[in-house]
């Protein structure tokens, strides 16, 4: 990936803030109040209306543009050839089958030379719809279970698209929820989190981070910011130094941070459906979504 709470109106966060007391002139090492604030900073998600980014995820594709607008649309654009879209009753992808232009060649030109009459017509058709290109009609249930089908497949790393009762769909409310530590300087929060704790979500964003970072997991520097109305508009968490003990001694690339970006705050405009749609996916589609990269 929201709007039962789409009745929370923006406003509510904000007046939680104390507006009255702009951030900008406010400095403090009370890891209680600072905690308060930044969980607040995210009240304005409930109104299902904002723009947000999110690159250096795990297993979680980074997301270019999401673009939520409840309860009209969603759209969800993890590049340039993966995308997914629910907008009035529809639920629409655009998806490049096997992901990488080379491996669907190989396997397009393996099912031509193997299949024949009917069944190669209907994956024929399959690739022609999943072309990275254009959009088809989807079942977003049937995408999820594709996407845990007990294989390999693109769809694992698609984001939840948020509902009414979970409107978050940046990852930003599961990374909060983490938290340990908090300092606030001005519209700036600072501290660690812990990444260990129990979520699907911050475990798909950090990729088995215990193995990954040890101890350094538990402890894992962010920086926030706000808005002058206390409203969170950047959030990057920082990899810990410490890697895998397989790996060989020597220095080590950082990775990249994790960064969320959320901007236009009630200004989000509702997505039109696509203007051209190539059909429905089948399910044979489906089949060869659950099993695309394996």
């Amino acid at each position: 990936m929201a709007t039962a709470t789409a009745v929370v109106a923006v406003s509510v966060g904000v007046a939680a803030l104390n507006p009255a007391r702009p951030l900008d002139n406010q400095t403090t090492t009370d890891t209680g109040d600072a905690g308060q604030t930044l969980r607040n900073s995210v009240t304005a998600l409930r109104a299902g209306n904002y723009t947000f980014t999110r690159t250096g995820a795990g297993s979680v594709a980074d997301i270019q543009r999401g673009a939520v607008h409840l309860p009209d649309s969603v759209l969800i654009q993890h590049s340039d050839t993966f995308a997914v879209l629910r907008t009035g009753s529809g639920t629409y992808l655009r998806y490049l089958l096997h992901v990488r232009p080379e491996a669907r060649d190989e396997y397009r030109q393996y099912f031509r030379k193997h299949l024949k009459g009917a069944q190669a017509e209907k994956v024929e058709k399959i690739y022609a719809q999943l072309d990275g290109e254009h959009w088809t009609r989807a079942d977003e249930k049937k995408l999820a279970d594709a996407a845990t089908v007990d294989e390999q497949s693109g769809l694992d790393s698609m984001a939840r698209l948020p509902t009414s009762g979970q409107p978050d769909a940046t990852g930003a409310d599961a990374l909060i929820a983490a938290v340990t530590s908090a300092e606030r300087s001005g519209n700036t929060i600072t501290g660690t989190l812990d990444a260990t704790k129990p979520n699907p979500l911050l475990e798909q964003l950090f990729n088995d981070p215990t193995y990954l970072y040890g101890v350094g997991a538990t402890t894992m520097p962010y920086r926030a910011t706000l808005d002058d109305q206390g409203r969170l508009t950047d959030f990057t968490v920082t990899m810990p130094d410490h890697q895998m003990a397989s790996q060989p001694a020597g220095p080590v690339d950082p990775e990249p941070p994790l960064i969320i970006q959320i901007s236009e705050y009630g200004r989000t405009e509702a997505q039109n459906p696509p203007a051209q749609v190539s059909g429905e996916l089948t399910t044979d589609a489906y089949d060869l979504l659950a099993r695309d990269t394996d």
